[in-house]
């Protein structure tokens, strides 16, 4: 009867050894390698998590890269060209003439869409552009506030006004671009275009990433 009265009370502490076995399986080495890898696990987290933010601000508000459609822009950029531009000197400054910016536009005739665009007049400047008189060899030249502007990165001379009335005065918080290619390129000449809104200036383009021939910075004029 003792006999069985000790193994009765000796039963909870063969559970209580067994238990203590069970736990003791892990090394020292392994509890530590446990905790290193537990808190390891939520900074890990916390710095995906960080640079997705990073990266969707990064990529919404401040660069991104623009294939160049088009032949608006030649002879300084062809159709093809992949250009990197910035965006907050847009966002949270103003463009400077000569710049050459990607515009949102509204098409009437199907979905909004960027062109690519160098800017001439800014808030308050006076645009005109002259017609030589002659009749049968056509040439505009372009006046700001009254001065005429030399641009000789273009290809060839500017024989279009487009429909808009001259002197042209542009409005506050707008911008006058034109394309490179005066002769094949609807921009603000256009009144259906007309100056382009702040809020529609996506960015500015500052490196042309490809051809890898023209590989470089872009410079204002």
């Amino acid at each position: 009867m003792e006999q069985e009265e000790q193994r009765a009370e000796g039963l909870p502490e063969e559970m209580a050894k067994q238990t203590e076995a069970e736990t003791a399986e892990e090394t020292p080495a392994e509890g530590r390698r446990r905790r290193r890898e537990k808190k390891k696990e939520l900074p890990f987290l916390v710095w995906l998590a960080l640079l997705v933010v990073f990266v969707l601000v990064l990529r919404n508000f401040v660069l991104g890269t623009v294939y160049v459609k088009g032949s608006s822009m030649e002879p300084n950029f062809y159709h093809g060209d992949l250009v990197f531009m910035e965006k907050l000197s847009v966002l949270l400054g103003t463009p400077q003439r000569g710049d050459v910016v990607i515009c949102r536009l509204d098409n009437q005739d199907g979905p909004e869409e960027n062109i690519i665009k160098r800017v001439i007049g800014l808030p308050g400047d006076e645009i005109d552009i002259v017609w030589n008189g002659d009749s049968e060899d056509v040439e505009y030249a372009l006046y700001r506030n009254g001065e005429l502007v030399e641009e000789p990165f273009l290809g060839e001379p500017m024989m279009t006004a487009g429909d808009q009335d001259y002197p042209y005065t542009v409005e506050d918080g707008t911008f006058f671009v034109m394309g490179d290619n005066r002769n094949a390129s609807s921009d603000s000449r256009r009144t259906s275009i007309g100056a382009i809104e702040k809020e529609d200036l996506v960015g500015r383009v500052i490196f042309r990433l490809y051809p890898f021939d023209s590989f470089g910075p872009v410079q204002r004029p």
